[in-house]
């Protein structure tokens, strides 16, 4: 399963009053105050998919505040999901210049950075958000560094900062689908086990979880259970990829 990312989009909740001045002159204040609700269009419009929209509110975010550091961030997302990397991570490194405490906006450019295989500076920029004990969503900058992490190859870090991200939020389903995996590739299949039945108390059975609960019950010699898996894959996803590997190793045993 290709390791995922997390990146956190503000929860901007400015008030839409007028943003004139008495003398008809927009002051600094007022083109402030309007970047920050046009700010906050944006993100609505980045959530709903709608690119164009909310490029055009943040630009004119930017336009009225140059120095907005939350829409450069929310900048850098936009241009990251229209695949103008050079401008993404512009306005993300932007936005730490102008708020370098701010641990959200160098979450995301972590997230960033992993995906774009530059997995050593993520990860270090993802535990400095983790770091930060005010940080509200510290579980996902712990996730972040473990999927830099596993990205490049290092089980083992990867394992110790989902499992930080565990501490944080024990009932994490992306950390304990992520360490499921990490366990059964080190062919430790009884932690695997562990794992993968606390996913499916707290997360939802995907392809990629069904097939690895055939893999690991497969390992441990425990057929039944791998046929319960196997029979939930067959049925609710069949045609998934997974289920078509099931399929074909059902055909080639061993």
């Amino acid at each position: 399963m290709k390791p995922t990312i997390i990146i956190c989009l503000a929860a901007l909740t400015i008030s839409l009053a007028g943003c004139a001045s008495s003398s008809g002159r927009s002051s600094g204040a007022d083109l402030a105050r309007a970047s920050e609700i046009n700010l906050n269009l944006a993100v609505e419009q980045l959530r709903k998919g709608n690119l164009a929209l909310a490029k055009e509110k943040l630009d004119r975010a930017l336009e009225q505040n140059p120095r907005n550091a939350a829409a450069h961030s929310t900048a850098g997302v936009l241009y990251e999901r229209l695949g103008e990397t050079n401008k993404a991570d512009s306005h993300y490194q932007r936005a730490i210049a102008l708020d370098p405490k701010n641990s959200e906006y160098k979450n995301n450019y972590a997230a960033y950075l992993c995906k774009r295989g530059a997995y050593e500076r993520g990860e270090k920029l993802a535990l400095q958000a983790a770091k930060d004990l005010l940080y509200r969503t510290r579980e996902a900058a712990f996730f972040n560094a473990g999927t830099c992490a596993r990205s490049r190859g290092d089980l083992t870090r990867a394992g110790a900062h989902f499992r930080a991200a565990l501490e944080v939020r024990p009932r994490f389903a992306a950390a304990l689908l992520e360490l499921a995996e990490i366990e059964y590739e080190q062919q430790n299949y009884l932690s695997a086990r562990g794992f993968l039945e606390r996913y499916m108390e707290v997360g939802r059975a995907t392809p990629a979880s069904l097939w690895l609960g055939v893999q690991i019950e497969r390992a441990l010699g425990n057929t039944a259970v791998e046929q319960h898996y196997a029979n939930r894959l067959k049925t609710e996803y069949p045609y998934s990829n997974q289920a078509r590997q099931l399929i074909e190793s059902e055909r080639n045993p061993g």
